[in-house]
């Protein structure tokens, strides 16, 4: 597959997850996701805070930030989709979220459990750096 088959298919792939996610109907319920969560492991090398705001329409927005140094990084705010357990669940305990950072896409799948959220970190390189795809996962609290 060729790098602009590659890029193509990447476009595709993010412009139809942002027609599902400003399509959706489903609402979080604010309260299980809204606020300032940390990550457990103090010497992570990847997300250390996740953030979620209300907006007026019952949505959420999410803002990450990563380990960096002198002081951590902004990936900026993203739309969030939330999902149930089922088609008629509007009971929302699951996440996602999408960042297109120009020289990888980072897919995000976050899960609420009690005073826990559980975040996956799904990473694609775009860039053509030969970098190898990966996942990571890691636990936060409020």
């Amino acid at each position: 597959m060729t790098n602009l088959t590659r890029m193509t298919l990447t476009r595709t792939a993010l412009t139809a997850f942002a027609a599902l996610t400003l399509a959706s109907s489903a609402h979080a319920a604010p309260t299980d996701f809204v606020g300032t969560w940390t990550n457990t492991n103090a010497n992570t090398r990847g997300i250390t805070r996740v953030v979620f705001y209300p907006n007026n329409d019952g949505t959420l927005t999410v803002q990450v930030f990563g380990k960096c140094s002198p002081t951590d990084c902004d990936w900026g705010k993203a739309g969030v989709l939330t999902y149930g357990t089922g088609v008629s669940d509007a009971n929302h305990f699951t996440a996602s979220a999408l960042y297109a950072k120009g020289f990888s896409n980072t897919t995000l799948v976050m899960n609420v459990k009690g005073s826990r959220l559980n975040v996956q970190s799904l990473t694609q390189f775009i860039d053509g750096s030969g970098r190898q795809n990966y996942a990571s996962q890691e636990t936060f609290r409020r």
